[in-house]
């Protein structure tokens, strides 16, 4: 890291033009879209959860959760705000949720590899609009969160080949902690401005990716991709022809970036959750909405 760091410093010395165009354009990313549209959701659950509202909220989606997940009701709040509220809020609830003592290690770590996912709000106010074609909406979620299914199945079973390797250890949550509204509206600031480091710098990186012009385009945008999302996904529907496009913009959207791990690492560090599963469930995840997509393709509909 100490190595990185260095080579960082030094890019950023020798092409200033560019480090400043790239760090403006996350930024600017950041406060016209991730901001007016996270920030709000993050402050709303907290105070649910603060207001004593989360029993309520999930009455409708506690049994099936319960029923596919084996979740509790906590946990069901924590998957509910994660799927609908994008990423990284899913794994800050998680976090958050085994802080408070409001679910256990063993459900933690079981939640932080299904719950961090692009909000159906980005999917299809963004990505679809982005592609050169007509998609339907169905495809793109299909993809993006059918995937869940198989990927708890596998959570589910290695946790517990995990758990029963090691000492066994008896799981008590503690009385939950009140949240004021006020607390909630703090750390909704410290994660946005994190969130907003991290955009700036993998925008920055981005940039520099776009100078390498010894590299195909297809391959520059594919690599942008995996570096930050949403740079990614316009640069893949502009570069690849059409429906070219749409497997791997849904790689790129089901990975989430690099710049989505590193905001979820932020998000997730002191409640001493694994980055490393974490990217691990990714990268599957990731592999299943493209083999979702492929068997879709096959089958004789039309989207």
């Amino acid at each position: 890291m100490t190595l990185l760091s260095i080579a960082l410093l030094c890019l950023l010395l020798i092409f200033p033009t560019l480090s400043i165009e790239g760090a403006c354009n996350g930024l600017r990313l950041w406060s016209q879209v991730v901001l007016p549209t996270l920030a709000p959701f993050i402050i709303c659950t907290q105070m649910v959860v603060a207001l004593g509202g989360v029993k309520l909220l999930i009455l409708p989606f506690y049994p099936l959760a319960h029923a596919l997940f084996g979740l509790s009701k906590s946990g069901t709040y924590v998957l509910l705000c994660g799927l609908l509220c994008g990423y990284p809020l899913g794994a800050k609830m998680c976090s958050d949720f085994l802080a408070h003592g409001q679910i256990s290690r063993k459900e933690a770590d079981f939640l932080l590899s299904i719950c961090n996912h692009p909000s159906p709000m980005f999917l299809l106010g963004f990505v679809r609009t982005q592609l050169n074609f007509i998609v339907s909406p169905a495809l793109l979620l299909i993809c993006i969160y059918l995937p869940i299914l198989p990927v708890s199945v596998l959570s589910r079973k290695f946790y517990r080949c995990r758990n029963s390797t090691s000492a066994p250890t008896t799981v008590e949550l503690k009385k939950t902690d009140k949240i004021s509204i006020e607390d909630a509206i703090m750390s909704t600031c410290e994660t946005m401005v994190i969130i907003g480091g991290y955009m700036m710098l993998f925008s920055i990186l981005v940039m520099w990716i776009q100078q390498l012009t010894f590299l195909p385009l297809p391959v520059k945008a594919m690599l942008t991709g995996t570096a930050e999302i949403t740079t990614g996904v316009n640069q893949l529907c502009t570069v690849l022809p059409s429906q070219k496009a749409l497997l791997p913009v849904i790689a790129t959207v089901a990975f989430g970036g690099l710049s989505g791990i590193f905001q979820t690492r932020s998000v997730i560090k002191k409640a001493g959750l694994s980055i490393r599963h974490y990217t691990l469930w990714k990268i599957i995840h990731t592999g299943c909405s493209m083999i979702v997509f492929i068997i879709l393709l096959l089958l004789p509909l039309h989207y």
